[in-house]
């Protein structure tokens, strides 16, 4: 036979008591705040972010003078709900940018990938994600300078054409690493999309050949291994176009 279950508000009551303790060292300082995990208590908690964040974000977008359009409910909703669990005030600040840069009328940003993203990182994953695109801005600045020189034909090949293009090589095949940042969340950026990792470098110790004759044919055996140290990271399109949904906007010109 089946038995109600005794929910009377006593019960809860006494249930939350036996709790607290516990309660108190996962939620820490906050614990009075969200009412022993009370539903009524935590939506005030997760309004209050929710407020904060669209405070700072009407304050951005008359800052940038920012002319608004709708945000799709589909974005818009998701977009609140996971701001709302941020204490963070420096990635609430993140969530009050992408609601401005996603309610610009002159970006094309509308994509409901970006709160969830935003949602899955660190403040830290967050800043060296920002810090692998000032790399990739100066990369690309390096590409255009060393095609410039290499149209010139006083400068071609000429020591600073060969500088840069020996730096230029060497992102290509090594990409770039960055210090304080753990390798699980490289895993993090890279399993989001955010980052991508390059294929290892192949390492020819010594170059032996020997000649075989087969039917008049030679073959010219190469031992060759991977080289376990060389795993760096480039960001990706996505990765670049996710920062320009949560970062400030620049000045223009």
């Amino acid at each position: 036979m089946s038995k109600e279950l005794n929910i009377k508000s006593s019960t809860i009551e006494k249930g939350l008591e036996l709790i607290k303790d516990f309660t108190s060292k996962l939620i820490g300082p906050t614990i009075e705040e969200v009412g022993l995990l009370l539903s009524d208590k935590i939506k005030f908690f997760r309004f209050k972010n929710q407020i904060n964040i669209l405070i700072k974000a009407q304050e951005y977008v008359k800052k940038k003078n920012i002319k608004i359009k709708e945000i799709p409910t589909k974005i818009l909703v998701p977009l609140l709900e996971n701001a709302s669990l941020e204490e963070n005030e420096e990635m609430q600040e993140k969530w009050s940018f992408m609601i401005g840069n996603l309610a610009d009328s002159d970006k094309n940003l509308q994509n409901q990938i970006f709160p969830y993203l935003l949602s899955q990182i660190s403040l830290n994953e967050f800043e060296k994600l920002s810090e692998f695109s000032k790399k990739e801005e100066n990369f690309i600045f390096n590409l255009r300078r060393l095609s410039k020189l290499k149209n010139e034909k006083e400068n071609y090949y000429t020591s600073e054409y060969r500088d840069l293009y020996s730096r230029i090589n060497t992102v290509k095949q090594e990409g770039f690493i960055l210090e304080g940042i753990e390798e699980y969340e490289y895993s993090n950026l890279e399993r989001l999309g955010l980052l991508r990792q390059l294929p290892p470098k192949i390492i020819i110790d010594e170059l032996e050949i020997e000649h075989f004759q087969q039917e008049g044919s030679e073959y010219y055996p190469i031992e060759a291994e991977y080289d376990p140290d060389d795993y760096d990271y480039r960001i990706t399109s996505l990765g670049s176009k996710f920062l320009e949904a949560c970062e400030e906007k620049k000045a223009s010109g």
